[in-house]
């Protein structure tokens, strides 16, 4: 689909209306150019077509795209980037824009991407799996010239070109079309507009020279034909759909007040102590739990949550300095009542998972964010995905009837630190919260 001629100027965001008609197929797509405006202004317009049908987010990887900032109405300044670096959940960091049907903008963030570590994120596979779950789509704006850009395209529905711009190492069979400004008028007859195919995993086999050739005309000869199914080494972990879940119901949730904790880096995280970056849920907390056992070593700690951790509500461990020497606590429970973990410690002696000498309730308020916003739905299966990993990360179910998924319990931010570094190791950006919620 070619742009229309425009007399005075080029209308880049109607443009894209006439493009946007095209993508019901579609549920998660990137829009790549040069021009942080033009290609605003693209996304802007393509959210637009779509967002009178279904929920649509529109997300700046610029740093900013002027189009998508203005729309954003708050003076929040979280964005993508505190998403992906800092744990902010995707339903936070997307605002509604007025009189658009169903569009919501997410900023770049506070800060400038950091593209090598952004756009190769796994988290996209999960995030487009979301949008696809629950019908939505999401269009993300990103310079042409990023690093890694390959990597987003590969991990999403395919990409629109804006302008003449296009990264050569990018496979032609991702190339959703084009949207750019007309040339001058020349002798030679006009080329076809390019259409637009069907999204590359609906395609059948039999159709895809047909398209090949079609998208031909605008970059023959750039690129090979072909798109892999998948992504070489990316982990499958079921039914995934990371935070994008909310848009089912609203975005973006009230509730979550996460904030980015603005004097810990990634590089020097390991050797602080987290700062809580929810001070204001500490009313809400769940802080009271049942100790079961310390463990002297982690195999030892993994081995009873495999033994009794499907009787065992909100089962976790976590690493702790006795002596000097490392232990691993087993807790079960969350809860914010005191007498609700004393029922839980008698109902566990009742049944013999402990004996009467054995646990203590204990009150542990803070725990490590792993993700939020998760359905309900999708809790089982993301746990056992991180239980097969040897890492005990739990479910709490939140108002909004969707999960927080959180990873150990400690008594201070001082004690997570030994679990912070374990995080750390494991590729997780470490994110302590107050916990809440109630056990599943």
């Amino acid at each position: 689909m070619t742009a229309p001629a425009i007399s005075r100027g080029f209308d880049w965001e109607a443009a894209a209306r006439e493009f946007g008609e095209g993508l019901d197929g579609y549920n998660a797509i990137v829009v790549i150019g040069a021009d942080p405006v033009a290609t605003g202004r693209v996304a802007i317009g393509l959210g637009r077509a779509q967002s009178s049908k279904r929920r649509v987010a529109v997300g700046d990887l610029f740093a900013e795209s002027p189009p998508i900032q203005e729309l954003v109405t708050t003076d929040d300044p979280h964005g993508l980037v505190d998403s992906f670096l800092y744990g902010v959940s995707i339903s936070r960091i997307a605002y509604q824009v007025p009189d658009s049907g169903q569009l919501f903008v997410m900023p770049s963030g506070t800060e400038p991407p950091t593209y090598e570590d952004i756009l190769p994120h796994p988290r996209w596979s999960r995030l487009a799996a979301g949008f696809r779950e629950v019908g939505a789509l999401l269009i993300l704006a990103a310079p042409a010239s990023a690093p890694h850009i390959e990597d987003l395209v590969a991990a999403l529905d395919g990409v629109v070109l804006v302008g003449d711009s296009a990264p050569r190492q990018l496979p032609m069979a991702a190339v959703i079309g084009t949207v750019r400004e007309p040339r001058a008028p020349s002798a030679e007859p006009p080329a076809p507009a390019t259409t637009l195919p069907s999204p590359w995993y609906k395609r059948r086999l039999p159709l895809i020279p047909g398209v090949v050739l079609t998208v031909a005309l605008v970059a023959i000869g750039l690129w090979l034909a072909y798109r892999p199914l998948s992504r070489a080494g990316k982990p499958s972990t079921g039914r995934n759909p990371d935070t994008a879940g909310a848009l089912g119901k609203t975005l973006p949730i009230a509730a979550e007040s996460l904030r980015r904790d603005s004097t810990t880096d990634s590089a020097t995280a390991a050797a602080a102590v987290p700062r809580v970056i929810n001070p204001d849920d500490s009313a809400a907390a769940a802080p009271f739990a049942v100790e079961l056992l310390a463990a002297n070593t982690q195999a030892g700690a993994i081995l009873k949550l495999q033994q009794d951790g499907k009787n065992l509500p909100a089962a976790t461990f976590a690493p702790v300095l006795i002596q000097n020497g490392r232990w691993f606590k087993v807790i079960a429970g969350a809860f914010t009542r005191r007498s609700e973990a004393d029922s839980l410690l008698g109902a566990l002696r009742r049944r013999r998972l402990l004996d009467a000498a054995s646990g203590t309730v204990v009150r542990l308020p803070f725990a490590f964010l792993i993700d939020s916003g998760v359905p309900s739905g999708a809790v089982t299966g993301m746990v056992a995905t991180y239980a097969d990993r040897g890492q005990p990360v739990y479910a709490l179910r939140q108002p909004n009837g969707s999960a927080w998924l959180f990873a150990g319990a400690f008594e201070t931010p001082a004690q997570s630190t030994l679990y912070a570094e374990s995080l750390h190791a494991s590729g997780i950006t470490p994110v302590l919260v107050y916990r809440k919620g109630r056990t599943f």
